[in-house]
């Protein structure tokens, strides 16, 4: 019946920093941007799955480390791990045991 998940929404307190930070530490692209209502469209990849930004300005009350609100899959995580901490992102150690995973 479904073919793959259209979007995952996440919410954020400013959608202009949050567009430019994830196009500048993750490279995605910007599909489209509707300020006054607060969305933003990002492609991941090859864009079949959108990911979208919403303004939510009561957004911060919920820390990060309690929910995970998306992840990304990769094929080289050592070499992502080392792209995010070159751009500056705050990130945990690379964690095995099971999934190989970092937080970000």
């Amino acid at each position: 019946m479904f073919k793959r998940i259209d979007t995952v929404f996440l919410p954020v307190q400013d959608t202009k920093r949050s567009i430019e930070w994830f196009e500048e530490k993750c490279g995605f692209k910007l599909r489209w941007h509707d300020e006054e209502n607060g969305y933003a469209a990002m492609d991941v990849g090859n864009g079949e799955t959108a990911f979208t930004l919403v303004r939510n300005p009561q957004m911060g009350s919920s820390k990060p480390e309690e929910h995970e609100w998306f992840n990304l899959y990769t094929t080289d995580i050592h070499a992502t791990h080392h792209f995010m901490l070159d751009a500056g992102v705050d990130a945990t150690l690379v964690q095995t045991g099971g999934n190989v995973e970092f937080y970000l």
